[in-house]
């Protein structure tokens, strides 16, 4: 190993530049904490894998400043997902239900013991989401990795380098040791206080060494799911009159688009086919007309002979073969096969699956590194996300401590323990999706079909369906040791998301409340929120917090401090003159939203509540907020807050 004095040093080496790595290294850059990237590959994979990402990281990709970017180059909102039942090869079966996910998420607090001890606001009823953003969307992988690592190519402190490949790893009490091979073929050396594999399921960081050290891939759940499944992509061009002259909608006065959204409806289609289950949708954005088809591979099929040519046209194509009566014609109608351009058809193995534990000493895996979904969720690249933030934040404070109080392993342990239980919950309900697609016996069909349309007559119940997994709210901690947050005082939770405008200045665009909370001139990891009943309460909040920045260590400052007021709260003639020296917003209304930029590309916001945050934080009026959007604590007077503050210095010692 070469001298320490001429070894090359970071604060984070990150192995991987797929989304996870890209994540966690574009907000590593918002926290200033110097950090490389070694990725194996030279470009960007031109072959979409992940399609689909959810709310969380939809809010992820904002906090990076790639909002703009996500409804005009990267993806387009999924509106439905739709189960359809039977052996029928149809994408137009009537489904047995669908999940809504062009809305936000009703939120239902069914397993937080704290929040049922707290009376219901009227609002309650009224709300649905808790991130401000759509339920899903649908994504052309490409494009999101361009734009994750354009936050890179922007920094000061975060460095890529491609075409590199890991050779070796060694570590001591302080710092981790690499050498790799960099893009010109040479042996390269590196020191680094912290080592993250994001380097997928068969990289070298969890494979090569930590694996000999006793980290293991393990079953993720009792059933011990793992399948082969052949995906496929396809790129459609749009047949006309002068290409495909005798093709027969033309004269029932079909149009090119026409065809293309009968064929392939833009809703997302779970296909519970017990003879052959499978998966469906477009994806990126409607302009790229991409369209992916999973199907699983039976025992004893072979998996490479299942994506061949001939089998796709025995098991994909019927899809696409309409009958005639359908139309008022005698023969059916096939979609022209010499327009479908296919850009990949192959087997994956797929399980459930997470390692038991995802750190050791200074080297950290994370992504799929670090556990493996099911295709029946598209949770694979969010849950990668959420480790990014999560661990970003932590190894922020880790590199900036000065204190021997200060462990390491503690605070990663407290890492992946929050991390495994979101993990566990996304796996659920993904499991949830699987049970119902991959169903085959009959009798349980029959009863799972009828079911579902008897109880969907009755309107709530109708409604929670369509909400799917997001009708269980925010995610809501169990604390064990290690996790950094205050149960006692209603930490752990999910922090809504709402939008908000400026109450005081020219400034009255719409903005998301994060992008105030933690917007790129603060640099505090954890944040206050001050919830007001009315603006004239501001002053006042902010004078009961003067001297709680002293007692943090270096943590909170109230002068990074954003103060909310509910729009019903703000009337017309409220005097704000004397408030212009604060950070006073007001949430903003579902209407001045949907005529805002923000809007544009994504549906309306539907089922919208502008006092989310105040039902969600049951009257509390001093909200600490962590960098990955979850609270620390909730606090109602001051004594409150010099206790919360006291507590993040003494679990979190910077100096």
């Amino acid at each position: 190993m070469t001298s320490n004095r001429t070894l090359e040093t970071t604060d984070v080496l990150i192995c991987g530049c797929g989304p996870t790595g890209a994540m966690l290294s574009g907000y590593l850059d918002r926290m200033a904490v110097q950090n490389i990237v070694l990725e194996r590959e030279v470009e960007i994979t031109t072959d979409p894998r992940g399609i689909v990402l959810d709310d969380d990281g939809i809010r992820y990709m904002q906090g990076l400043g790639l909002y703009d970017h996500v409804y005009t180059d990267i993806g387009s909102c999924i509106e439905k997902v739709l189960f359809l039942p039977g052996e029928q090869q149809s994408l137009n079966t009537r489904p047995i239900f669908g999940f809504n996910t062009a809305s936000v998420s009703l939120l239902k607090f069914q397993s937080i013991s704290w929040y049922e001890t707290f009376p219901t606001n009227l609002c309650m009823n009224q709300s649905e989401g808790y991130t401000g953003h759509v339920g899903v969307i649908s994504h052309k992988q490409p494009a999101l990795e361009k734009h994750l690592r354009s936050v890179i190519q922007g920094s000061q402190v975060s460095q890529l380098r491609s075409r590199c490949t890991l050779k070796s790893i060694e570590e001591d009490k302080d710092w981790v040791y690499a050498s790799y091979e960099d893009s010109e073929g040479n042996s390269r050396q590196i020191r680094a206080r912290f080592l993250v594999g994001a380097d997928g399921k068969t990289g070298y960081v969890r494979k090569q060494y930590l694996e000999p050290r006793g980290i293991k891939m393990e079953w993720a759940e009792q059933c011990r799911y793992e399948e082969i499944w052949v995906a496929l992509n396809w790129k459609i061009s749009l047949p006309t009159p002068e290409t495909h002259p005798d093709f027969p909608l033309w004269k029932l006065g079909y149009s090119s688009e026409d065809v293309y959204d009968h064929f392939f409806p833009k809703d997302f289609r779970f296909l519970c086919n017990p003879r052959r289950p499978a998966v469906c949708g477009r994806f990126g954005q409607t302009k790229d007309r991409l369209w992916r088809f999973e199907f699983v591979v039976q025992a004893g099929e072979d998996p490479e002979e299942m994506s061949a040519p001939h089998m796709i046209q025995d098991i994909v194509f019927p899809y696409l073969r309409h009958a005639g009566a359908r139309y008022g014609l005698d023969a059916d109608v096939e979609f022209p096969t010499d327009c479908i351009n296919v850009l990949r058809s192959r087997p994956f193995r797929f399980a459930a699956r997470k390692c038991n534990k995802w750190a050791m000493g200074r080297v950290i895996l994370c992504g799929d590194a670090a556990h493996v979904f099911p295709p029946f969720g598209g949770q694979g690249i969010a849950s990668g996300f959420r480790d990014a933030i999560a661990l970003a934040w932590r190894l922020a404070i880790l590199t900036r401590s000065r204190s021997t109080r200060l462990e390491h392993e503690q605070v990663l342990v407290g890492w992946y323990s929050e991390r495994s239980q979101q993990f566990q919950k996304s796996l659920n309900s993904t499991l949830r999706n699987g049970q119902l697609v991959s169903s085959t016996n009959p009798v349980q069909n029959f009863i799972r079909d009828w079911a579902f349309r008897v109880v969907q007559l009755i309107p709530p119940i109708k409604h929670q369906l369509e909400l799917g997994p997001r009708s269980e709210g925010p995610v809501a901690y169990i604390h064990s040791d290690g996790m950094p947050f205050l149960p006692y005082l209603h930490g752990g939770i999910a922090f809504p998301q709402t939008y908000c405008t400026e109450l005081v200045g020219l400034d009255n665009r719409v903005r998301f409340t994060d992008d105030v909370i933690f917007s790129k001139e603060k640099t505090n990891l954890f944040q206050i929120v001050v919830l007001l009943d009315k603006p004239s309460q501001a002053i006042a909040a902010v004078e009961e917090m003067d001297g709680v920045d002293g007692l943090s260590d270096g943590h909170l400052s109230t002068k990074e401090a954003t103060l909310l007021v509910q729009a019903k709260d703000c009337l017309p003639n409220d005097e704000n003159t004397g408030f212009t020296s604060l950070s006073l917003f007001r949430t903003a209304t579902a209407k001045e939203f949907e005529q805002s930029d923000l809007c544009v590309g994504r549906p309306k916001p539907h089922g919208y509540s502008d006092c989310q945050i105040w039902d969600v934080m049951k009257g509390k009026r001093f909200v600490i907020v962590r960098h990955d959007r979850f609270v620390y604590a909730a606090c109602d007077t001051r004594a409150e807050m010099v206790e919360a503050a006291k507590g993040l210095g003494e679990s979190l010692p910077l100096n």
